[in-house]
C-alpha cells in the first residue's frame, strides 16, 4: 500500500506505540517467566536431592535398629545412583560415596536450619540432619552436579520464543496499522483527487482573469483597475502555490542544468509590478550561475521568497536581491522576533500583528531547500539607515550536496 508522507508519520506512530509497548510487556513477561522456571528448576532438583537424603536417612536408622553387618557397604549398594556423604556430630567423614571431597565442605556449617539446599562450583547440595545419631551419623550431604551454564538452554528457549512473538506482533500490528488507515487514505485519496480537479478547473479561469486585468489596464490606466490587476495577480501565485502541492506527484520533470541569473532575473521582472503597486523599490544584482535542478521547484522557491518579502514591507521600502554564491533576498520592514524565526517555515505560521498570507510560501520554501540539501538562514537586525525599521534577510545556501539528483 503507497502511503503518503502523513499516512508514513501516522504508521510510524502507531507502529512505535504499539511496538514499543509489546515490547515492553514481552519482555516483562519473559523475564517474570525465566524467574519462575529457574525456581522451578531448583525446586525441582531440591525436591529430587531431598528425597535422596530422606531414603539414605531411612536406610541409616533401620540398618542401626536391625544392626546390619557393615552398614554403610550396604547403603553405598543399595544407592548406587547417589553421591553422598555422612558425617557425625564433629563435622568428621564417616561415609564418602563418590562425594568427592568432603572434608573441604564446611560451607554447610553455616546453615541455620534444615533441610538446607547449596548452589555451589556448578553443584548442588543438599544438607539433611534428620538421622538423630544412628550409627553416628549427624549430617547427610547428598550432592549432584550441573554444568556452568545450567540455565543456558533456558535463555536460548524463551529467546527464540520471544523473538517468533514479536515478529506474530509486528505483522499483527502492520495488519492492523493498514486495516485502520484504509479509511483514512481513501478519504485522503477523495480530498486529494478533488484539490487536483480544482486546481485544474481554475486554471483557465485565473487565466483569462489575469490577461482581462492586463488587458483593461492598457485601456484604463487609473488606480482602480491596477488594484484589479494585483489581486488578480494575487490569485495567479496563490493558484501557482496551491497547484504546485496538490501536483507535485504528477510532475515528472528532471533536474538539469538551470541559469539561476536568467530564472530570477526573470522572477523579478513578473514581480515588478506588484513591487510598484506598493511603492517599493526591486533592485538586484546577480551574478553568473549555474546550479543543477528542476526549474519548477527553483522558480517556486524564488517566487515564494519574493512574495514574501513584498507582502512583509512597509509603504516606500526596499527588496534587494544577490544572487552570487548564495541567493540572498532582503526586504524592509517590522522586525521578526527571534523566537519566530524557527517556526517561519512551519506551515500555516504567521509573525503576529500581520494579516497577510497564509503561511504556506515559506513551508514550500523548507521543502524545496531540504530537497536539495539546501540551507535556508533567516535573520532580523535593524536597519542602519532608518530608524524604527528592520532589514529581514532569507539567504539560501546553494552551494551543498544535491540529495536524488544526479
Amino acid at each position: 500500500m503507497k502511503l503518503n508522507t502523513y499516512e508514513k508519520q501516522s504508521l510510524r506512530s502507531f507502529l512505535g506505540l504499539y511496538l514499543g509497548s509489546s515490547f515492553v510487556l514481552m519482555v516483562v513477561i519473559a523475564l517474570l517467566f525465566v524467574a519462575y522456571a529457574k525456581n522451578l528448576l531448583l525446586e525441582n532438583t531440591k525436591i529430587r536431592l531431598q528425597d535422596q537424603a530422606n531414603k539414605i536417612t531411612q536406610d541409616v536408622i533401620e540398618a542401626h535398629m536391625q544392626a546390619v553387618d557393615e552398614p554403610f557397604k550396604t547403603l553405598a549398594h543399595k544407592h548406587s545412583h547417589a553421591r553422598f556423604v555422612l558425617l557425625d556430630r564433629h563435622n568428621r567423614v564417616l561415609f564418602n560415596y563418590r562425594f568427592g571431597n568432603a572434608t573441604s565442605l564446611t560451607f554447610f556449617s553455616q546453615a541455620t536450619h534444615f533441610p538446607s539446599f547449596w548452589d555451589k562450583n556448578n553443584t548442588f547440595y543438599l544438607v539433611d540432619n534428620k538421622t538423630f545419631g544412628h550409627l553416628g551419623v549427624h549430617f547427610v550431604i547428598v550432592q549432584e552436579n550441573h554444568t556452568h551454564n545450567l540455565f543456558a538452554p533456558l535463555y536460548k528457549q524463551v529467546l527464540l520464543v520471544f523473538l517468533c512473538a514479536f515478529v506474530c506482533v509486528g505483522g499483527i500490528a502492520i495488519f492492523l496499522a493498514q486495516l485502520f488507515l484504509k479509511p483514512l487514505k481513501d478519504e485522503v485519496a477523495r480530498i486529494d483527487a478533488f484539490s487536483k480537479d480544482i486546481a485544474h478547473e481554475l486554471n483557465t479561469p485565473i487565466a483569462t482573469l489575469l490577461m482581462g486585468a492586463k488587458a483593461l489596464l492598457k485601456v484604463e490606466d487609473n488606480p482602480k483597475t491596477l488594484g484589479i490587476l494585483m489581486s488578480a495577480q494575487r490569485i495567479y501565485y496563490l493558484y501557482h502555490q496551491l497547484a504546485y502541492i496538490f501536483m507535485e506527484d504528477l510532475r515528472h520533470e528532471e533536474a538539469h542544468l538551470l541559469d539561476l541569473q536568467n530564472l530570477i532575473s526573470g522572477q523579478i521582472t513578473s514581480f515588478e509590478p506588484i513591487a510598484n503597486f506598493y511603492k517599493l523599490t526591486l533592485s538586484h544584482d546577480l551574478k553568473p550561475k549555474t546550479l543543477k535542478a528542476c526549474e519548477e521547484d527553483i522558480v517556486t522557491l524564488v517566487g515564494n521568497l519574493l512574495m514574501n518579502a513584498i507582502k512583509y514591507n512597509q509603504p516606500h521600502g526596499f527588496v534587494r536581491v544577490c544572487l552570487d554564491q548564495d541567493l540572498i533576498i532582503t526586504n524592509s520592514g517590522r522586525a521578526i522576533p527571534s523566537h519566530k524565526i524557527e517556526e517561519l517555515t512551519r506551515r500555516y505560521t504567521r509573525i503576529e500583528g500581520h494579516t497577510q498570507g497564509y503561511g504556506i510560501g515559506l513551508d514550500l520554501v523548507r521543502r524545496i531547500c531540504d530537497r536539495y540539501g539546501f540551507v535556508l538562514k533567516i535573520t532580523s537586525t535593524p536597519s542602519s539607515t532608518q530608524p524604527n525599521q528592520y532589514e529581514n534577510t532569507f539567504k539560501v545556501v546553494l552551494d551543498r550536496p544535491v540529495q536524488g539528483l544526479n
